[in-house]
This record gives C-alpha cells, sequence and structure tokens, in this order.
C-alpha cells in the first residue's frame, strides 16, 4: 500500500512539473526555426543563451518563443570550393586545414564536399564528418584541373538546391563557401538570399585575396573561358523577378564581385579570410555554437507568404554583454503545411518551406534560332529567358511542335508549280 501511495506522489509531482514546463510542442500548427549568431564586442561567439535572453517579432507581432538549442542540434554542411584558375593554393590551404577543422563538428554532423567553376559538381555526398573529408580533398587536388571559369552565382543557387534535397529536416544546414569572389557571369545578391532561405540554409563565406581578374593565364578568351563554349551567352532582362543581372550585351572580358559577403550577412553568416590559419576551423565552430530558435507561425498565414522577423536581445542581455550583436536571416517563407511535431528523438521537426524544387531566381539559358540559309535551331547563341526576356520553357516541359495543317489535294489544273506524280516521271538516257 505505501509502494502505491509512493509511486502515485511521484507521478503527480512529474505531471505537475511537466504541466509547468512552458515548451509545449503542438502538432497542429507549423513551427519555424530561426538560426542566429549572438557575438561580442570583440565578435567573439556569446554561448549559453536560453529562451529569456531573445525577444522576437513576426511582422512586427511579437512571439512566444518555444525553445532555444544550440549545441544538441545536428548540423548539415556543404563545403563548396572554387576551382576555378587561381584557386589552387587556397584549396590547398583549406586541405591542410581540414583534419584538425573537422574536430570542430560532432557524431551527428554531416559533411559534403562541392566543387564549382561554370559549373557545380558534387565531389562527395553528405557522410559522417570524420569519415575522410581530408582524404577526398586530396583527391580533389590531384584530379580537378583548376582552368576553368567562374560563375559564383549559379554555383550558390546549386548548392542551395542540393541541401534542400539532401539536408536533413531536424538539422541545421549551412554552406560555407571559399572563393576569391570574382564572378564571370551575372551577380544576383537579392536572388541568392531567397534560395537560401527557401532551403533554410545558412552561408558563410572564406574570401581568397583576388589572384588577378582576368582568370586563368592568357585572359578571358582563353580556351575554357568566354570565348569557348558559352561565347555566345547574351543576357536580358529575366521577367517579373527582381535582379542584378546586366542590361543586355555580350559577356565581356571583366570579372566583377559575386556579392558573396552580402549574400552570408544577408543569410545570418559570416565571412573570413582563407589565409587565416583557423580560417576553417573558426568558422565550423561558429556554425556549431549557432542558436535554434522555434517560434509558431501565426495562423491564418497564406502558404508561400514571405515573412518578416525581428530578433533582438533583451535589455538585461545587453547590459551584461555591452555592444553585443545577433545575425540572423530576416524573413522566412510561410509553411503549405501544418506539422510541428517532436519526433522520438525529441528534436523539433521544421517543416519544409522549400515549395517547388524549381528555383524562380535560376536564369533559364536557351538558345535563340538563328536567321540566315541553312542555319539550324542548334546555330543561334544562348541567350538568358529568351530573347526578349520572357522566361524560358521548363526543361521538363519540352515544347511540342503544332502538326502542320493537311495539304489539299493536288489539282492538276491549278496553275504553278505541281508535285510530279510517278507517271510523269520519265527516265533520261545517260551520256
Amino acid at each position: 500500500m505505501r509502494q502505491a501511495t509512493c509511486v502515485l506522489l511521484v507521478a503527480a509531482v512529474v505531471s505537475v512539473a511537466w504541466a509547468d514546463d512552458p515548451v509545449v510542442f503542438r502538432s497542429d500548427v507549423s513551427l519555424i526555426r530561426v538560426d542566429a549568431q549572438v557575438v561580442d564586442r570583440e565578435n567573439r561567439a556569446i554561448t549559453g543563451l536560453g529562451i529569456g535572453d531573445f525577444v522576437l517579432r513576426d511582422q512586427g507581432i511579437p512571439q512566444k518563443i518555444q525553445s532555444v538549442d544550440s549545441e544538441n542540434l545536428p548540423v548539415d554542411v556543404a563545403l563548396l570550393l572554387d576551382v576555378s584558375s587561381s584557386m589552387r593554393p587556397h584549396i590547398q590551404r583549406i586541405a591542410v586545414a581540414s583534419r584538425e577543422a573537422m574536430r570542430q563538428l560532432r557524431d551527428r554532423d554531416r559533411v559534403a564536399l562541392l566543387v564549382f567553376d561554370r559549373q557545380m559538381r558534387v565531389r562527395m555526398s553528405f557522410r559522417d564528418s570524420q569519415s575522410g573529408v581530408d582524404r577526398e580533398l586530396e583527391r580533389l587536388l590531384n584530379s580537378e584541373t583548376f582552368q576553368g571559369g567562374t560563375d559564383i552565382t549559379g554555383a550558390l543557387l546549386d548548392a542551395a538546391d542540393f541541401l534542400r534535397r539532401e539536408g536533413r529536416r531536424d538539422a541545421r544546414k549551412a554552406i560555407v563557401i571559399v572563393t576569391d569572389d570574382q564572378t564571370e557571369l551575372y551577380r544576383n545578391v537579392e536572388g541568392v538570399s531567397r534560395a537560401l532561405t527557401r532551403a533554410d540554409t545558412v552561408l558563410s563565406a572564406l574570401i581568397a585575396p583576388d589572384a588577378g581578374r582576368g582568370g586563368y593565364p592568357g585572359g578571358y578568351g582563353s580556351p575554357g573561358g568566354a570565348g569557348g563554349g558559352l561565347g555566345g551567352i547574351i543576357f536580358g532582362q529575366p521577367g517579373g523577378r527582381r535582379g542584378r543581372y546586366p542590361a543586355g550585351g555580350q559577356v565581356n572580358g571583366h570579372t566583377q564581385s559575386a556579392g558573396t559577403e552580402e549574400i552570408a550577412r544577408e543569410s545570418g553568416g559570416d565571412s573570413m579570410r582563407v589565409d587565416d590559419p583557423y580560417g576553417l576551423q573558426d568558422t565550423l565552430a561558429r556554425i556549431r555554437q549557432r542558436y535554434a530558435i522555434h517560434f509558431y507561425q501565426p495562423e491564418g498565414v497564406r502558404p508561400g507568404d514571405e515573412r518578416e522577423i525581428d530578433l533582438q536581445l533583451t535589455d538585461g542581455l545587453m547590459r551584461r554583454y555591452p555592444g553585443a550583436d545577433i545575425r540572423y536571416r530576416r524573413s522566412y517563407y510561410a509553411s503549405s503545411t501544418t506539422t510541428g511535431a517532436v519526433p522520438a528523438n525529441g528534436y523539433p521537426v521544421v517543416v519544409s518551406r522549400s515549395g517547388s524544387s524549381e528555383d524562380p531566381d535560376r536564369p533559364r539559358l536557351v538558345r535563340r534560332p538563328a536567321a540566315g540559309p541553312g542555319a539550324s535551331s542548334h546555330d543561334g547563341p544562348l541567350v538568358l529567358g529568351g530573347a526578349s526576356g520572357a522566361p524560358a520553357p521548363s526543361p521538363s516541359k519540352p515544347a511540342v511542335a503544332a502538326p502542320a495543317p493537311s495539304a489539299p489535294p493536288s489539282d492538276p489544273t491549278a496553275p504553278g508549280w505541281r508535285k510530279a506524280r510517278p507517271e510523269d516521271l520519265q527516265t533520261q538516257p545517260s551520256k
């Protein structure tokens, strides 16, 4: 009897304790996650913060923070390496530092290895952070030519798509790009920032000193550059989207900043110099020290709407850390689902806010039909979104030619040329 009474008392105490717990996850609304980094006036990470240290507003309306987590959530990190001309010594530096840098990650964290010049390629899909990343980097140095051009904007859009597809729903996601920030093609800071928001991904940048804006030896027009296979690209205005594309004309011999550092700041990340001996190590440590702040999406929000958020530190924390700063992405896309439950591992599931797999900010290259006798549809130059700026047809829905109208029956008495009939043909004597 005494044992039964003790059990009941313990159960009652536990149930009261659970009832007083302010962190209660519901399954009928969408749970939104905000990744944030808090640093002091010396740009050092401030750790150990909780719910009472933050104030969050959605569209200006205060929201109750459900949980704040830092150390427990796993992370998925994609290393995005620029293997264009002149980047080899910087990638070698990353390879040397990788073994020690990976010690900043934990057992449940994962790393993927992506490379790009004019195109992005997956060298290593997500795997355990200790599973031979340094060896894969060595193989990369031996197999990549480091002679191509550079399309940083396209690579970032591709990397965001990769994280959106391959990243785990219960993990914080980050891209670490190593580049000199000099791109030959277009710049679209706003479009890449939106793609990272859709992928719920933070960008951190390791910027290399510019080693010569002309690219590889011989200049921009050398083989493999703009004078090669993509020499006929013409850029027009993308229809219906904001962006920073050149207003037209032939791609010339100059490079420009892709705005990588600005994109990193917009995503809530930061930038460091790649020649800092602890650059990669500190970058991974900062990703690990970021806070995951969860709140419920307000009711009545239309799916797909872009929502502005404001996240601040409380006055009490600012008195403890004068000059402290918080870095985070200032918007999210409203979810189209109503799932916010907690899975068996105890980590909140953040609903997918990615929407369609086809990124609306991605430029579409189509080939303009060539003019002149004997020209085929493959002879014209590539254009962005069509010659007039109209969106290009989706590759998944190829255009189907309309059937040709049936020809009327031939009238032998009609004027003009008519099709020869077999009985009209006569064998000509050979000479």
